[in-house]
């Protein structure tokens, strides 16, 4: 065990404590807070974690309730949405970042990750790092995507219909799946837009930076940078690591997380200057 790894507990309706990974080196003067994709457990995440703790980072991390090592997990009966992942999940994680060091706390969002980021930085003082991710409206899909992901709502909806949840292991996308989760995702995908979720979208003054992948069809370029859009300035970069991470492109990175850490790594001192 990291002698410099701690955890602390969050509260989650419903669910049961949630342990909350905190790697904390005291004269780090950054502070990352990790959400994953979905269905996504943060255990996965470890090459990432220690390829920015190698870089002077503290990272905070804690699995999605009712996923990964969370009880209970997700069914008919323990449903949330997006709103209450903004409203209880992520102040948190924040909080548990301002107890360690009183300063604007950077939100690493991956997939879905990078969604709850750039609306939760809509309203608060946080900056954000989206790494494959993106709007997923349809209109930001070609149209081969446009077929995959429309298909993707009906079928979704239509699980969600039968077992009250998204049975995603059955498809192989994510895991057990809130409810609600998905019906907020599937409105995003037929609208477009967050307003289901926040009442009022705006243009956030929050740095941003987003890591598109060559080849991400979970996350097209298109889709990234209508996401970006709701920064006034954000950076866009585009890394091809179709050479060195074989299969999906949207997830192989995260057990190759060199070329990306190091990315964030630049971004971070820029920003600092």
């Amino acid at each position: 065990m990291n002698e410099n790894f701690f955890q602390r507990n969050l509260h989650f309706y419903q669910s049961d404590a949630i342990a909350v990974d905190i790697y904390h080196q005291p004269d780090n003067k950054t502070n990352i807070i990790l959400l994953p994709a979905l269905g996504v457990a943060i255990d996965k995440y470890d090459a990432l974690i220690q390829a920015l703790i190698q870089q002077n980072f503290n990272v905070i991390t804690a699995d999605y309730p009712g996923c990964g090592r969370n009880t209970p997990t997700v069914s008919a009966e323990f449903d949330y949405g997006y709103a209450d992942l903004l409203g209880y999940f992520i102040p948190q994680l924040v909080q548990i970042s301002k107890d360690l060091i009183n300063q604007k706390p950077i939100i690493l969002g991956h997939s879905l990750g990078g969604h709850l980021a750039t609306l939760y930085a809509q309203y608060e003082d946080v900056d954000v790092i989206g790494i494959a991710t993106g709007n997923i409206g349809f209109l930001n899909w070609n149209l081969k995507g446009k077929f995959n992901i429309l298909k993707a709502v009906i079928t979704f909806n239509a699980m969600i219909l039968k077992d009250g949840f998204l049975a995603g292991y059955k498809i192989g996308f994510g895991n057990k799946e809130a409810k609600t989760l998905m019906q907020d995702w599937s409105k995003t995908v037929l609208t477009g837009h967050y307003r289901h979720i926040i009442a009022d979208e705006t243009i956030s003054e929050n740095s941003a930076l987003f890591i598109q992948f060559k080849n991400d069809d979970f996350a097209p370029f298109t889709s990234t940078l209508a996401l970006s859009r709701y920064f006034k300035h954000p950076q866009i970069e585009i890394l091809d690591l179709t050479a060195l991470t074989k299969g999906n492109q949207h997830s192989a990175w995260i057990k190759q997380p060199k070329q990306v850490v190091a990315r964030i790594q630049e971004w971070i001192t820029n920003q600092s200057q």
